[in-house]
């Protein structure tokens, strides 16, 4: 690399440039071996710099002549402008012990002004062509030109400012999922967490956080008093998708069991679903069974009974006739790495995974969904998911009551009877964002691809709001 010098962006090598200022005169006006090429910085590139001894017997009037030509040869043949052309006195030039110029040498005295040349020709127009264009004027003032000149003199247009997403909420401060729920029935009581649909598109039920708060307190009394449950006792929630399912969860944790969601039986099909179940029940060692009146029903039918004895279950509570009373003390969780619930899932081939999930875990899931999905109170989020495992789970059971917004609960199940019920809902509601799973969106488009011109027909004739299902098909 050795002699190469690097001008606005090209490679020249300094050996070239040289031969070529010798042979606009061979051995008539430079002596051969004597002449120095190399490159400084101006303007943020590179620009080169030509030095050479010229005869004694030269006169000024010739030093320019052939100055003149060898920047014409350099340009024509290299493509590239010459900054400087300086000639020096003859033995004027630092020598290297083997007789050569001394080029470093060379280079310094032309940086420190100590080089002094008999003729000089810089020729900068030439060669710097990176220099900034004129500011070209404008015919007129227009509003854009008012908006930097305002800025530029420092007057503020206008201001933004909003809340760091860094920083700590409020509920941040807990560490249990339990003393939020406890602080939001306090601070905002009658906040709306939940709204349940039913399959018509109708409110069939919904949640505050004082309403919430008081009906975990029963199921907590519940699990001390009749299922004399202790501390860390696992039990198992067996709830079709609804408000009872989030209340019972709740209740466990106020009274420091560990609650596990089983999917419930399936009526039509008990004698496939109803082993799934038992086999939850049992890896989880639950000492309890908590579900409503028509799954207890269920459960000790003759179909279920031929299928699984659920003689041999642990208790099964029924949470339709609660107590009244509250519980004596609510139990305050004091460990983070604690147990909060298992979460079990079940695989196409049958297989059963369970997870245990910590206090820290619940309470990082879900800072991280408030996060994403920029979750707060005054949110609104419809949710079409089972709510048994996963992230499911998550955001049917956990995520309002951390992050405060009022979730609106679609069972998938509903979608059955009516497919246009998580579209409408999502409509007429005007959410902006909703959850669902790539089953529910399957059945949506196939079963309303089968009513496409009723839909259309229904729309312009009642006029109603189903803008949102039709788009999502198409």
């Amino acid at each position: 690399m050795d002699g190469l010098i690097m001008v606005s962006g090209r490679r020249h090598n300094a050996d070239d440039i040289v031969a070529t200022a010798l042979a606009v005169e061979p051995m008539k006006f430079v002596y051969r071996g004597r002449i120095a090429v190399f490159s400084v910085t101006v303007l943020r590139d590179e620009r080169i710099v030509v030095v050479a001894e010229q005869r004694p017997d030269s006169t000024e009037e010739d030093s320019f002549q052939w100055m003149s030509r060898v920047l014409q040869a350099i340009d024509s043949i290299h493509g590239v402008g010459v900054f400087c052309l300086a000639l020096v006195p003859a033995n004027t030039l630092p020598k290297t012990p083997l007789g050569g110029i001394h080029l470093s040498e060379i280079k310094q005295l032309y940086l420190e002004g100590g080089l002094h040349p008999c003729n000089v020709l810089m020729c900068p127009h030439t060669c710097v062509t990176n220099l900034p264009k004129p500011r070209q004027k404008q015919p007129e003032i227009g509003p854009a030109s008012v908006m930097v000149g305002n800025l530029v003199s420092g007057k503020r247009i206008a201001q933004a400012s909003g809340r760091d997403l860094g920083t700590s909420d409020d509920n941040d401060q807990f560490l249990f999922l339990s003393e939020v729920l406890q602080w939001r029935a306090q601070t905002t009581p009658d906040h709306v967490l939940y709204t349940l649909l039913s399959s018509r598109g109708a409110v069939s039920n919904s949640l505050t956080c004082l309403q919430l708060h008081k009906r975990a307190e029963r199921v907590a009394a519940l699990l001390m008093e009749r299922g004399g449950l202790q501390e860390g006792d696992h039990v198992a929630l067996v709830y079709p998708p609804g408000i009872d399912l989030i209340a019972a969860f709740y209740g466990c944790l106020y009274a420091g069991c560990v609650p596990i969601t089983v999917r419930p039986p399936h009526p039509q099909n008990i004698s496939t679903t109803l082993p799934t179940v038992k086999m939850i029940v049992e890896v989880s060692h639950s000492a309890c069974v908590m579900t409503t009146a028509v799954i207890c029903k269920l459960l000790r039918s003759k179909e279920a009974m031929a299928t699984v004895d659920i003689r041999n279950w642990p208790p099964v509570l029924d949470t339709d006739d609660l107590p009244k009373k509250k519980p004596p003390a609510l139990y305050k969780p004091t460990n983070p790495d604690g147990l909060a619930y298992l979460d079990f899932s079940v695989s196409t081939t049958g297989m059963l995974a369970g997870v245990q999930m910590s206090h820290n875990a619940v309470g990082a899931f879900c800072r991280s969904v408030k996060l994403q999905c920029e979750l707060y109170p005054s949110r609104e989020v419809a949710i079409c998911l089972d709510p048994y495992c996963g992230l499911g789970f998550v955001l049917w059971c956990l995520c309002s009551v951390y992050s405060g917004h009022q979730s609106i609960l679609i069972p998938p199940v509903e979608l059955e009877s009516n497919p246009a019920l998580w579209l409408l809902a999502v409509s007429q509601l005007r959410v902006r964002d909703t959850f669902c799973s790539y089953s529910v969106m399957e059945l949506c488009t196939k079963g309303l691809g089968l009513q496409t011109e009723a839909l259309k027909v229904l729309k312009h004739s009642a006029n109603t709001p189903l803008n949102t299902a039709e788009g999502t098909r198409a």
